[in-house]
């Protein structure tokens, strides 16, 4: 049986079970929810440590806290490490770096990018280091400010990458590995009014994927072994004739890094490109997302199998991948409290 475990993060009161944790089976595309865990406000985002064993939380409120857990999925238990402040509201993103010592989160509304030790066991440790973004954009209601809102880690580096939807900027900054101190690296300016929100890399070569939340586009870039990004194609994620609102939320790189895809909340789907050997992509096409408001979404491991966490429907969906590449088919749908990220712990075979 080839089963995978899931950890779902969402938009639920303090009350609600906000994190699952689920079991997937890749044989029928069935969820079984196995855990829930209450007692946090909003824990909108997860960052999976290295160890398979503990995980981190954002509560995505005004003086937001990151929260460590231990998980152990085959007993279904989920249990609290302990707690800190996110210096500054909104945590919107976090990531643990490849070694497990560091914890890296950006506060969407504080305009800080921050690091913390992480401990043995995966509980947060004391801040090692902060820094503040600047700037403002042209659209006036949604970049008013900085708004950093992710920070993700270039394969195999110390370099970590910081999409500012509020000042259209992806910054690189070195993570010092003893001390846990950032140092800027470079920083490229998108299109204005773009909004950079979350990016993804090549498995194996050096291409970067970066989607813009407010005008619902796509860059591509090659990425230089010191993390500069050099501009090669602009896309976009909607179809010419699409006149209703829409941000754009996420985008991942297939496992076997074939096909990109990037999802659009509005016009509800999931966006596929295939990419060529220089990097670039090719339009394959747009399919449901299975629900309303995909803010989220995870590849299984074997890309065969696509999870997306519907906020305003509240559903997660299953989607099986065709021929294409591109998502074909609903499988599965279930219903839980406004669900905005989806994680992958480790796959089972046997």
């Amino acid at each position: 049986m080839a089963a995978s475990f899931l950890l779902t993060g969402s938009y639920s009161s303090e009350q609600e079970p906000g994190i699952k944790l689920w079991e997937f089976e890749e044989a029928s595309g069935e969820l079984t929810e196995l855990a829930g865990m209450a007692g946090i406000e909003r824990p909108s985002f997860l960052a999976i440590h290295p160890n398979g064993t503990s995980f981190v939380a954002t509560s995505e409120v005004g003086d937001g806290q990151l929260v460590s857990y231990w998980i152990h999925p085959d007993a279904k238990k989920i249990v609290e490490l302990n707690r800190q402040s996110s210096n500054g509201d909104h945590p919107a993103h976090i990531t643990i770096d490849e070694t497990g010592q560091w914890l890296l989160s950006v506060t969407y509304s504080g305009a800080t990018v921050n690091v913390h030790s992480l401990r043995a066991d995966g509980a947060i440790g004391d801040l090692a280091d902060s820094v503040r973004h600047e700037g403002s954009g042209p659209n006036k209601e949604r970049q008013d400010a900085a708004h950093p809102h992710s920070v993700i880690q270039v394969p195999g580096k110390n370099l970590f990458l910081v999409s500012d939807l509020g000042n259209d900027t992806i910054t690189t900054y070195k993570l010092n590995s003893e001390t846990g101190k950032l140092t800027f690296q470079h920083a490229v300016q998108t299109e204005g009014g773009a909004g950079p929100r979350h990016l993804s890399f090549h498995p194996t070569k050096p291409f970067v994927y970066s989607l813009n939340e407010i005008n619902s586009t796509l860059m591509v870039y090659k990425i230089s072994q010191h993390g500069q990004l050099d501009f090669l194609q602009l896309l976009p994620l909607l179809p010419d004739n699409y006149q209703g609102q829409n941000t754009s939320a996420e985008i991942v790189v297939s496992g076997d890094g074939r096909y990109v895809y990037a999802s659009n909340r509005g016009h509800d789907s999931i966006a596929t490109f295939a990419i060529q050997d220089n990097g670039t992509l090719e339009n394959v096409g747009l399919a449901g997302s299975g629900g309303e408001g995909p803010r989220h979404f995870a590849i299984i491991p074997g890309d065969e199998w696509l999870v997306v966490a519907n906020e305003n429907s509240h559903t997660l969906a299953v989607l099986k991948m065709g021929r294409s590449g591109a998502p074909c088919t609903i499988e599965n749908s279930v219903q839980t409290t406004a669900p905005v990220c989806v994680k992958v712990i480790r796959s089972r075979r046997s």
